[in-house]
């Protein structure tokens, strides 16, 4: 196909808009209300076009190319319409500084005041030089409005956290609107009125933290004038320089962009080139990074203890202090406490230096309870044909999609978007949840199951679909006539009833689950913590494999793929890490070295402890050495997000305090104990030893992660497509008279090493606070409570405090928590779960009052 734009040629190999193929050739045509990533509205009409052989000016974004078009996109006429138009848009902005004769000279010597309570031109406003109408403006050379100027003198509205909405500025593009209900799926935002008094707003005007927002920051940065601004940025000037990194906050390995001035972060936005992300993120990724990374809680200096107190020392007194210490203790005298939100090329030196300087098996991981080690052990054990790899694209193309344990919007935000689009395409998604989250309304089919009874939930769909004992048959795939003999002796009506759904619900299920096409079963947090965690998921597969189905297991932290895989090489064999500080730590450690956070030191009688870390908290005031780590934002290396992709992350500013590297301090520590082989100069000799050592790390070269070359972690998959049997039925918590009600625990990744996000970070705690005990409001009105008081949870093991938030989401009978595993000691989920023996279970019955 071949088309002509203003005198020049132009071939393509697939049919786009005119304004799509003017920009990738470098022709400017104006457009206020086009973005790349949402369809066409064709609002702003700056940019019309002239189309020979067609009457009128058709605009140029939702006009699609045909063979030997001829398009003119300057001409006088079209400027004169241009100009009009946008003289039409200023006379409803503040425009004194657009169409200012001296703006060029403004910046120069005027100096910017933006501490004012109306915005009534650019020098006032926080999008000043980041502005689409400015650089529109500038481009058709308009310098007068001859339209009477109306200022709307609406509400500015600041209640909400992290951004604020002056729409005195809309330009009533709508591409915050379009961009919240066909990229993010939260339908926050919409048209409200007609006419001249139409405006952009949520229902019935309300907060957006009553409407369902989740606050990534979409909306902000698609707004081409200034109404929707990061009130972050609203007392900074512009950029001295940007840089692209990789996220740490989640599994996802969103690449973001970071703007920074004279050496500190200034703002995160969403890299449009991002693989993975393609231009999108979430509150975290968006507006925490900044909050994060300059942190009062920052350590920024080594200390040591000193006649039990915590005192500031050079390096190198506190790295020969730690060698000496660490030196008294061998074997199962010391652990090692990695973590999963370090680099790869930390994590295989926390391992390396955990053997050979340490001498100690005992080095443990969160990683170690995670959905990616329940599956690979499932699939180790049975000799299964399965792997971990997978590419987020390819949910988009699922044509049934079934999913349990895990609020995607919250802990895979991408995923989720990946999902909404096969959604969207037509798949049928059927979400297996006991609380309803806002993901509810897409479902096809919402399976609200009693909390701990998925296991029974899977072998009812597997039974059915396989074809009853009165004689129903069904389309058996290969190898699966003993699990359907294994599942002849189940009683469906009991399992049924065990489970709490009606009959009519699982027939539903099964009908939509035969949907032609190909499936995709995703698991998360909320399936593999807790004692039925193996059960469960064994009968998760059995029906992924029925249905002939691919299923993949949700990561949680950034690199807990790399930290598994740097652990199945290693040589140590300690006890479990969630049983670690129930039995290994009381009774055999003696010292202990942690770079990442561990609850539950109340119960130890340590000698002596080691903090790596970047952030003050309640370790590190228990701690004989404190060692200040950098974050990600001011070192380099690599991570191995949810897909197994590896994402390469570079240092954007340089460390704060007198914070080094991970892999420095661990390198001069073990030289300092006498292991020369340690001589590291950067994270790039670290990853070359360790592509040698570890097979999965055999592809991850400096060389071969350079020019954005696709890496994916190396595994090997082989074994049988078949059935996990025998199958074993587990035990579900039930309430009673003393524990009248089940407790749900959900898994937070509200966290980043030992800086818990929800409390450090204001805007966090209004959206999603770590401390909140949801309850459903007729348990709330039965029992007298009110939103953010006091609330005490019992159970066999302890109590602990939260803040009462009452949530339609929640079901009588049940009260749901998210967890950090950080948490501080009096809110710590161990409390509530040590009498069980095991921290990770997610659902308990439980007892509540009001106040402690």
């Amino acid at each position: 196909m071949k088309i002509t734009i203003d005198g020049k040629t132009i071939e393509l190999e697939e049919r786009k808009t005119v304004l799509e193929v003017a920009r990738q050739n470098g022709i400017y045509i104006p457009s206020l209300c086009d973005h790349p990533r949402l369809t066409p509205f064709s609002g702003c009409r700056l940019c019309i076009v002239q189309i020979k052989g067609r009457k009128g000016y058709p605009p140029s974004c939702s006009t699609l190319v045909e063979d030997s078009m001829e398009v003119v996109t300057k001409s006088p006429g079209l400027q004169k319409l241009r100009e009009e138009i946008l003289e039409l848009i200023l006379a409803e902005h503040p425009n004194a500084c657009l169409i200012c004769s001296e703006k060029e000279k403004c910046d120069e010597y005027k100096s910017t005041i933006r501490k004012v309570g109306e915005t009534t031109g650019c020098v006032l406003c926080p999008n000043n030089g980041r502005c689409e109408l400015q650089d529109v403006v500038d481009a058709l050379k308009v310098d007068r409005v001859r339209f009477p100027s109306l200022y709307r003198n609406l509400e500015i509205k600041k209640s909400d956290p992290f951004f604020d909405r002056n729409y005195n500025l809309c330009i009533l593009c709508g591409r915050c609107v379009r961009i919240c209900q066909e990229v993010r799926g939260a339908s926050t935002l919409a048209f409200a009125y007609r006419g001249s008094q139409a405006v952009v707003g949520t229902v019935l005007d309300k907060p957006h933290l009553e409407s369902g927002c989740q606050f990534c920051g979409a909306c902000v940065d698609v707004c081409p004038t200034g109404a929707l601004s990061e009130r972050a940025l609203k007392y900074e000037l512009l950029p001295e320089e940007k840089a692209v990194t990789i996220c740490p906050l989640c599994s996802m390995g969103c690449e973001l962009e970071v703007q920074v001035r004279e050496g500190r972060i200034l703002s995160t936005k969403p890299s449009d080139q991002g693989v993975v992300n393609q231009g999108q993120a979430c509150v975290k990724g968006r507006f925490l990074i900044r909050d994060i990374v300059h942190s009062p809680s920052r350590i920024l200096k080594p200390m040591i203890r000193v006649q039990k107190k915590l005192e500031e020392v050079s390096w190198d007194q506190a790295l020969d202090f730690v060698a000496q210490r660490l030196k008294r203790y061998k074997g199962r005298e010391v652990a090692f406490v990695s973590s999963s939100q370090t680099s790869c090329e930390d994590n295989f030196l926390f391992h390396k230096f955990a053997r050979e300087a340490l001498k100690t098996e005992n080095i443990w991981n969160p990683a170690g309870f995670s959905p990616l080690s329940l599956f690979s052990e499932m699939v180790r054990e049975n000799g299964l044909d399965s792997g971990l790899n997978f590419r987020i694209s390819d949910l988009s193309k699922a044509k049934v999609i079934f999913l349990v344990g895990a609020d995607l919007p919250v802990s895979h935000p991408i995923i989720w978007l990946e999902l909404l689009k096969a959604v969207r395409a037509g798949a049928k998604f059927i979400l297996v949840s006991p609380i309803a989250y806002a993901l509810n309304r897409y479902a096809a089919k919402w399976l609200q199951v009693k909390p701990g009874t998925e296991y029974h939930l899977f072998n009812c769909l597997s039974k059915v679909l396989l074809g009853n004992e009165e004689g129903e048959k069904a389309d058996i795939p290969q190898g699966l006539d003993a699990l359907k003999k294994t599942l002849a002796e189940i009683d469906l009506s009991q399992s049924i009833k065990i489970t709490g759904i009606e009959e009519e619900e699982l027939e539903e299920t099964t009908d939509l689950l035969m949907s032609a096409g190909p499936a995709a079963f995703l698991f998360g947090m909320g399936l593999a913590q807790g004692q039925n965690s193996s059960a469960g998921l064994a009968a998760l597969w059995n029906l992924a494999r029925v249905r002939e189905a691919q299923i993949f297991p949700l990561g949680l932290e950034n690199n807990l793929r790399g930290a598994l895989e740097a652990a199945r090489n290693s040589s140590a064999k300690g006890s479990a890490f969630n049983l670690a500080f129930h039995a290994a730590l009381p009774a055999d450690i003696k010292a202990l070295y942690l770079t990442g956070p561990l609850p539950g030191l109340e119960k130890t009688k340590l000698e002596f402890l080691v903090v790596q870390d970047s952030f003050m908290n309640e370790n590190t005031e228990k701690a004989d050495a404190v060692l200040p780590a950098t974050t990600f934002a001011e070192t380099e290396g690599t991570f191995i997000n949810a897909e197994g992709r590896v994402l390469k992350f570079v240092r954007v500013i340089e460390p704060q305090g007198e914070a080094k590297p991970d892999w420095w301090i661990i390198s001069q520590l073990a030289q300092k104990m006498g292991k020369e082989d340690f001589r590291f100069k950067d994270a790039s000799a670290v990853m070359k030893e360790m592509s040698k050592a570890i097979p999965g790390f055999s592809k991850m070269l400096p060389a071969s992660l350079e020019n954005d070359r696709e890496v994916f972690i190396e595994e090997e998959v082989k074994g049988e497509k078949k059935p996990v049997l025998p199958l074993t039925d587990p035990p579900h918590a039930v309430a009673g008279k003393k524990y009248p009600f089940l407790m749900f625990l959900d898994y937070s990744l509200d966290y980043y090493r030992n800086l818990n996000l929800c409390q450090e970070i204001r805007g966090m705690s209004l959206i999603r606070d770590s401390r909140w005990i949801k309850i459903s409001p007729e348990d709330a009105k039965k029992l007298g409570l009110m939103d953010g008081e006091k609330l005490a949870v019992d159970s066999t093991a302890g109590k602990v405090a939260g803040l009462v938030k009452i949530s339609e989401a929640v079901p009588q009978g049940m009260v749901v928590a998210s967890f950090l595993w950080n948490e501080e000691e009096d809110f710590s989920r161990e409390k509530l779960f040590s009498a069980q023996g095991n921290p990770f279970m997610s659902i308990l019955p439980v007892n509540i009052k009001r106040g402690m």
